[in-house]
C-alpha cells in the first residue's frame, strides 16, 4: 500500500515539474510583429525576417541613416580655430610701384576664424586677426622728408615701410573632399601704426629715423583673398584694392599683391 501511494506522489511531483516549465516557455516566447510582409522577432539579438523587395528597401533606409550619423559627427555645423601666417610681396608692373626688395618685403598675422556650415559643402563666417606689413625699398627714396643728412660723410642705408594692423572681414569655404577646401576672403584694416623707417650712418655711426606724419598715410585698407585649404594648412593669394599712401601727396604706391601661407591651429 506504502508503494502505490510513493508512485502516485512521484506521478504528481513530476507533472507539478512539467506543468510549471511548459508555463514558463510560454512566457518566455519572443514576441513577433508583422508589417507587411516583413516579420520582426523581439529578442536578444533582434531578428527581422523580411521578404521579397522588402530587403532592398530596409538595406538602403539604413544605409541612409548611418551615412546621416556619420555627417554629424565628421563634419561639424560650426567651427573656431586660431591661424597663423605669413606671406611675401609678388611684383605685378614695377612701373606702377615703388622699387622693393621682394624677398625683404612680407607681413605676418594671426588671429581666430568662426564659421558656420549649414550645410556639408560651404561654410560662412568671420575672422579677427592682427597683421603687419613691412616694405624694404630697393634704393633711397627718401619720400617724407628727403635725405635728413645730406653731407659727404653721411649715408642713407635702409628705407622701410611699416604698418600694424587691426582686421577683420568675411570668409567663405567650399568643401571639395574631406581634407580640401577651396576659400574667399573679404577683408579690412584699420592701421593704428604707420612709420616710415630711415636708417643712416653719420660720421660712422648708426642711426634711425622714424616719420608718422599722419596726412601721409591712410588709415584704413582692404582687399581680397582666394586660397586653398588642404588640412590645416593653406596657400593664399592676396590683392589689396587700397592704397597705404595719401595720393594726393606720394603717388607711387608698394605691391598689392602677395601669396603666403596660414596654419590653423
Amino acid at each position: 500500500m506504502n508503494r502505490y501511494k510513493t508512485l502516485l506522489l512521484s506521478l504528481a511531483l513530476c507533472f507539478c515539474v512539467v506543468a510549471t516549465a511548459q508555463n514558463q516557455t510560454e512566457t518566455k516566447t519572443p514576441t513577433r510583429i508583422r508589417i507587411g510582409e516583413t516579420i520582426i522577432t523581439l529578442q536578444s539579438p533582434l531578428q527581422v525576417e523580411p521578404t521579397g523587395r522588402d530587403t532592398v528597401d530596409m538595406d538602403v533606409n539604413l544605409s541612409i541613416s548611418t551615412s546621416k550619423r556619420s555627417y554629424s559627427r565628421s563634419y561639424p555645423r560650426r567651427t573656431e580655430e586660431f591661424h597663423f601666417g605669413f606671406g611675401f610681396s609678388v611684383p605685378l608692373r614695377n612701373a606702377d610701384f615703388l622699387p622693393i626688395h621682394y624677398g625683404n618685403s612680407f607681413n605676418i598675422e594671426f588671429g581666430t576664424q568662426h564659421l558656420y556650415y549649414p550645410s556639408k559643402h560651404y561654410g560662412i563666417g568671420l575672422f579677427w586677426q592682427y597683421s603687419c606689413y613691412s616694405y624694404r625699398m630697393k634704393e633711397t627714396l627718401t619720400l617724407f622728408t628727403g635725405n635728413p643728412y645730406p653731407t659727404d660723410n653721411n649715408k642713407i642705408t635702409r628705407e622701410f615701410f611699416r604698418t600694424s594692423n587691426l582686421g577683420t572681414g568675411i570668409v567663405q569655404r567650399l568643401r571639395l573632399s574631406r581634407n580640401t577646401q577651396l576659400e574667399a576672403i573679404a577683408y579690412g584694416d584699420w592701421a593704428f601704426s604707420k612709420r616710415y623707417v630711415v636708417k643712416s650712418s653719420v660720421d660712422g655711426k648708426k642711426v634711425k629715423d622714424k616719420y608718422r606724419d599722419g596726412t601721409k598715410f591712410n588709415p584704413f585698407g582692404g582687399g581680397v583673398q582666394a586660397g586653398i585649404r588642404c588640412g590645416n594648412t593653406t596657400l593664399y593669394a592676396r590683392y589689396r584694392l587700397t592704397n597705404f599712401f595719401n595720393p594726393d601727396i606720394i603717388t607711387p604706391e608698394v605691391p598689392r599683391l602677395s601669396i603666403g601661407v596660414s596654419f590653423g591651429l
